[in-house]
């Protein structure tokens, strides 16, 4: 990709600290500041604590940082020297906490783009972008390449989009799936956890499907500990089911990337992992809230071997599920286990 003769031509701090999903979303829009000498990408990043793995191992190469949203007075003007003497010309804050938006004024930073959403942004960010993300008009990867757009004051459409794209080791892939008892291509994946910011399958749906499916083949199922309350009556139900591999908590990022390059298919909710598989281009199947703000037009992954499945409903709700109040509240049991079967079994090669 040609850089825009409008983009800076020092170096550039990128800033996106929240969760997995929104990283990947945000990490391309780096492409717009050209590459370095040795091919990696220009633009120093900085992310949330665990998540430089997805950097680490995209391609091109990354140099991140990972940062933590909470930080003492000490460690703030620490980072600000630190900051100053590697002289960005720019800052893109994503989203980050309100003491980034701070940090990068006093570092002097001379170019600070940021969405005008929140009052730091307001005060500390000198090319402050209006932004309606919560009418979910476009993806959330179109949001971020227009904050730089117009942050940058460059036409719209004129930076070339691209998705994240990863480069995984086949010989530490092959270790990962040799530890855990696994053949690349001979099974899947369902991850039913999420952070909770969308509407999921209930417990009793993927109890349902996963026993269907471990009737095919062996399942993968993935998650952390955040995903316990999704993960716990799972487990009470199928615990000693066969065909089924639990690998919650067992397994770090990168080998969370290598179970995933290397599965027949994924099912997923709105969470990272869908947009990890959809990065890695393996089939997916996404479960997605009809939620305005939670919809697939915004949140859902990108990719030719993603198919998205949301409820066909006139969904009222615009920035939260109503609840048990709205006469549509289970809306996500219409996305059935033969709704999903066809798919599934077209995947199945």
């Amino acid at each position: 990709m040609t850089q825009d003769s409008r983009l800076p031509d020092g170096p550039v701090l990128l800033i996106r600290m929240d969760r997995i999903g929104d990283l990947v979303l945000t990490l391309p829009c780096d492409a717009s500041f050209g590459l370095r000498e040795d091919g990696s990408a220009r633009a120093d990043w900085w992310v949330a604590p665990g998540l430089g793995f997805i950097a680490d191992h995209a391609t091109p190469r990354r140099r991140v940082r990972e940062v933590k949203s909470k930080i003492g007075w000490s460690e703030f003007w620490s980072l600000v020297k630190e900051v100053k003497r590697r002289q960005y010309t720019a800052a893109v804050i994503f989203h980050a906490p309100w003491w980034v938006s701070a940090l990068v004024a006093f570092a002097r930073i001379p170019i600070r783009v940021a969405v005008k959403s929140q009052w730091h942004t307001f005060v500390f960010a000198n090319k402050g972008v209006r932004q309606k993300r919560s009418l979910a008009e476009f993806s959330e990867l179109e949001y971020n390449y227009r904050l730089i757009e117009q942050g940058f004051g460059l036409n719209e459409n004129s930076i070339e989009r691209e998705t994240l794209k990863f480069a995984v080791s086949e010989a530490w892939s092959k270790a990962t799936l040799s530890r855990h008892g696994l053949s690349a291509n001979e099974y899947s994946v369902v991850h039913p956890g999420m952070g909770g910011s969308a509407r999921n399958w209930s417990a009793t749906q993927y109890v349902a499907w996963l026993q269907e499916a471990a009737e095919q083949g062996p399942i993968v199922i993935t998650g952390t500990a955040q995903d316990a309350t999704y993960l716990d009556p799972i487990r009470q139900a199928l615990g000693g089911s066969k065909n089924l591999f639990w690998l919650d908590g067992k397994i770090t990022g990168p080998e969370l990337l290598h179970v995933l390059a290397h599965a027949k298919r994924v099912l997923a909710p709105s969470t990272g992992i869908a947009h990890l598989t959809a990065s890695l281009e393996r089939p997916l199947i996404g479960i997605y809230s009809p939620v305005r703000v939670q919809h697939p037009r915004r949140w859902g992954p990108i990719g030719e071997t993603v198919q998205v499945l949301v409820p066909e409903v006139d969904c009222p709700g615009k920035k939260s599920c109503l609840g048990p109040q709205c006469s549509q509240y289970d809306c996500m049991s219409k996305i059935s286990s033969e709704t999903i079967r066809p798919l599934w079994s077209a995947l199945d090669m």
